[in-house]
């Protein structure tokens, strides 16, 4: 199964916190993960628990903005693509998952 996590929140916040062990555990499921990284979740592109991840198979996606404002990288590990991006993922997706601030 291909599964998509939308992941805008800012690190350290609940949802972000969730965002890493949902992401973890359906890697461990074997699932296809997907995940879009937009506005302040691009922040996880600063996370060392993102590199595992990738190792492990995470298919990574970012706005290319967000990157930029929030990523802190010049060459980000992911894919950047807008809302056309993000629209095929989505559809493409047989489970979606948001994780966005409170």
């Amino acid at each position: 199964m291909n599964v998509l996590h939308f992941l805008s929140a800012p690190a350290g916040s609940p949802a972000a916190e969730s965002f890493w062990s949902e992401t973890d555990t359906a890697l461990q499921e074997e699932l296809t993960v997907s995940a879009y990284l937009f506005h302040e979740g691009a922040t996880a592109l600063q996370d060392p628990r993102l590199s595992t991840l990738l190792n492990r198979g995470l298919r990574l996606f970012s706005c290319p903005r967000a990157a930029e404002t929030f990523g802190g990288s010049e060459s980000p590990l992911a894919t950047l693509g807008g809302p056309g991006l993000l629209a095929e993922l989505i559809e493409r997706a047989a489970a979606f998952r948001s994780f966005n601030a409170a």
